[in-house]
């Protein structure tokens, strides 16, 4: 009787089942390739300046995107959104994927950056444009690269720099503008992106109860902060209510050419007559079919 209970136990050892394997990655994955859609890093013409104080993008001189997929390619070709101008918000928000960021907390060259980095990344570096010398009329093909525009941005962050009648004071981030007509020195700030809806949905409001409104008026509201160092808010509205217009006109200009831009400024050389033109690329839906 014990010799077949030793028998037993010994048939029992012989017949047991071996461990399997576990699946490995590429019994997952019979193609091979990776499902992780790569990113690039896209460094900000305005290095993170010029933003609000609790924007979340302030400090930040670079942001991350993925690489555009198919997904990408729909929104791009999606009328309704092309209909509605929201088209590129949205190609921004499907790629970026820095933690915290949207389309709307970008400055416009920041997102220009972004959708740069996009195409090049999507459909090549390369673009191609046709341009009309001004001097002998001359029709050509001209091809820039979206990357040297982009390590532009990298190399040199975009500074305000002074004009014929304006300084830009880093300290307090206001831009001194002299005055031609009334003697006075104005100090102006220039208007976020929030200042610039309020000034739209203000004209909404005004124009649906037939209100009177001045764009100019309103945007000098906004932009100057004080006068030969008077920062009074009523003394400010009377100033701008009787503000020559040579003198408003100064103002916009001194704001409109500090504002942070996306530089895409290239020199173009006629085939024809060797003439040197240089011009901003101007940007457009059609640089993701050029």
């Amino acid at each position: 009787m014990s010799r077949n209970r030793n028998r037993a136990k010994i048939h029992h050892t012989e017949t047991k089942k071996p461990d399997m394997p576990k699946p490995t990655l590429e019994n997952k994955n019979p193609l091979g390739i990776s499902f992780v859609v790569s990113t690039e890093v896209v460094h900000l013409p305005s290095a993170g300046n010029f933003y609000e104080e609790d924007s979340p993008v302030r400090g930040m001189e670079s942001l991350e995107i993925r690489h555009m997929t198919a997904k990408e390619e729909d929104i791009l070709t999606n009328q309704s959104f092309i209909n509605q101008g929201t088209v590129f918000d949205k190609l921004i928000n499907s790629i970026i994927t820095t933690p915290g960021v949207q389309a709307d907390d970008l400055l416009d060259c920041d997102k220009m950056a972004v959708l740069a980095c996009a195409r090049k990344t999507g459909y090549g570096d390369i673009l191609t444009l046709t341009e009309t010398c001004a001097n002998c009329g001359h029709v050509q093909s001209h091809e820039v690269s979206l990357g040297e525009f982009l390590e532009r941005a990298r190399e040199n962050p975009y500074e305000i720099k002074d004009g014929e009648y304006w300084s830009y004071n880093e300290s307090s981030g206001t831009i001194s503008v002299s005055l031609s007509v009334v003697d006075l020195t104005v100090e102006i700030k220039l208007l976020s992106k929030r200042d610039f809806e309020y000034l739209q949905q203000a004209k909404k409001q005004k124009e649906k109860h037939n209100l009177p409104h001045s764009d100019t008026i309103e945007f000098l509201r906004l932009a100057i902060v004080s006068a030969n160092g008077i920062s009074d808010a009523t003394t400010l509205n009377n100033l701008v209510e009787v503000l020559p217009t040579s003198d408003a006109r100064r103002v916009k200009i001194a704001h409109n050419s500090s504002l942070p831009v996306f530089d895409t400024k290239t020199t173009i050389t006629c085939q024809s007559c060797s003439a040197e033109t240089e011009k901003e690329v101007p940007f457009s839906v059609g640089w993701f079919w050029s």
